[in-house]
C-alpha cells in the first residue's frame, strides 16, 4: 500500500509540474493549471490498470487536457511556442517538469537520442544568436 501511495504521489507531482509549465499562471495564481492537472490525475488512475505504460499513459492524459485549454483560450506571449511541437514538450518534460532524458524518451514514445537531439536543437534555437 505504502509503494502504491509513493507512485500517486510521483505521478501526482510531475502533472502539476507539467500542467504549471504548460499553463502558467493566470490572473497571479496557478488555479487553472492545478486543476487541470487535478482532472488528469483522476483520469490517469481510473485507467491506469490497463496502461502499458504508466509514465507514458500520465503524458498522453494530461497533454490532451493541456493542449484542450490552449485551443479554448487566447495564449499568451511563451518563448517556448515558437519550437517545433517535439522541441517544446522535451523542453518542458526535460527543463521543467524535471525529468531524465530516459523518462522523457519514455513519456514521448522515442529514444533517448531523440531526446538528447531535440533538446540540443530547442536550446539552440531558443539561445540568442550574438549581435
Amino acid at each position: 500500500m505504502e509503494t502504491a501511495s509513493k507512485l500517486v504521489d510521483a505521478i501526482r507531482v510531475l502533472v502539476v509540474r507539467y500542467c504549471r509549465a504548460r499553463i502558467g499562471r493566470r490572473s497571479g495564481t496557478y488555479d487553472i493549471a492545478d486543476a487541470i492537472a487535478k482532472d488528469s490525475c483522476r483520469e490517469i488512475f481510473a485507467g491506469a490498470a490497463g496502461a502499458p505504460a504508466l509514465l507514458r499513459f500520465a503524458y498522453d492524459v494530461t497533454h490532451g487536457l493541456v493542449d484542450d485549454f490552449h485551443r479554448t483560450t487566447t495564449e499568451l506571449p511563451n518563448p517556448l511556442s515558437g519550437l517545433p511541437g517535439q522541441q517544446r514538450e522535451i523542453m518542458v518534460l526535460r527543463s521543467l517538469v524535471g525529468l531524465s532524458a530516459d523518462d522523457t524518451a519514455l513519456a514521448l514514445g522515442c529514444s533517448v537520442q531523440a531526446v538528447r537531439l531535440g533538446q540540443h536543437r530547442a536550446l539552440s534555437t531558443l539561445r540568442p544568436t550574438p549581435a
